[in-house]
């Protein structure tokens, strides 16, 4: 059975004139995506095990989450043959499916995707501050341990207190204001998290530019620095607790550094 051309006479070909291309498929997923100014909008197959299909509506809109195709039916007043697990035995039943998902997406996917295509804040990265923090963040993390008073001689977690109360120090002014501090801490930050996970910085052009940091070992895949510090700052919250919660690095690396 050719999944992709199933899905592509079904699904693409339906879609194409609505402005969405096919994007990638491989043994997890069939996808096509549309741009809309910033904004990518993705229709997205998964195959679960070797029998089982999902459809998943998102977008690279700030804040916004992806939205199960079940969710959807749910949601409407047809609930449909397949709700669940979409589960087939042979290529009928998986022809069936795909168009029920065609369905799904005239009935309500194209509304989902315009309904999350809406950044939830302007308190938020934008490409270009990313895209600076990747270019720059040497400097920066120089230029903002100069300006913090951080040496070489203090533990991680007593760097991680520098930059919480320095945020702390700015939690009043208005964000445009601090947008230059905001990419300092986080190039401190991920400076940080580059060391302790032995890790590296990557940009993602495909995402709006997102600058994260890609860890080598087996205890995390990624983390976002700037999104990090701007959620700690918008939300007045306590970045050491923040940081040391999550299990990117700090579930085991951190924990073994002692405090000097």
């Amino acid at each position: 059975m050719n999944k992709r051309k199933i899905i592509q006479k079904i699904i693409g070909d339906a879609i194409k004139s609505y402005g969405f291309e096919f994007s990638g498929y491989d043994s997890e997923t069939c996808a096509y995506k549309k741009s809309v100014g910033d904004i990518v909008q993705c229709i997205a197959i998964y195959f679960y095990s070797k029998n089982e299909l999902k459809i998943y509506f998102s977008t690279n809109a700030y804040g916004q989450h992806p939205i199960c195709g079940e969710t959807l039916v749910n949601e409407g007043e047809d609930r449909g043959d397949f709700l669940g697990h979409y589960i087939y035995a042979n290529e009928q039943e998986f022809i069936n499916i795909i168009e029920y998902f065609k369905k799904i997406i005239f009935d309500y996917g194209f509304v989902a995707l315009e309904r999350i295509s809406i950044n939830t804040t302007e308190i938020r990265p934008t490409a270009e501050m990313n895209l600076f923090l990747y270019e720059n963040h040497e400097n920066l993390n120089l230029e903002y341990r100069t300006k913090l008073g951080i040496t070489n001689d203090i533990s991680h977690e007593e760097v991680l207190k520098k930059v919480h109360d320095y945020i702390a120090s700015i939690k009043e002014k208005d964000f445009i204001s601090i947008k230059n501090d905001i990419i300092g801490l986080a190039a401190i930050y991920g400076t940080l998290l580059v060391n302790v996970s032995d890790g590296y910085w990557q940009l993602g052009s495909d995402k709006k530019n997102i600058c994260w940091i890609r860890a080598k070992n087996n205890y995390c895949e990624s983390e976002y620095p700037l999104n990090t510090i701007i959620v700690c700052w918008r939300d007045k919250s306590d970045i050491t607790y923040t940081i040391l919660n999550n299990d990117y690095i700090y579930r085991k690396k951190l924990y073994d550094i002692k405090m000097k």
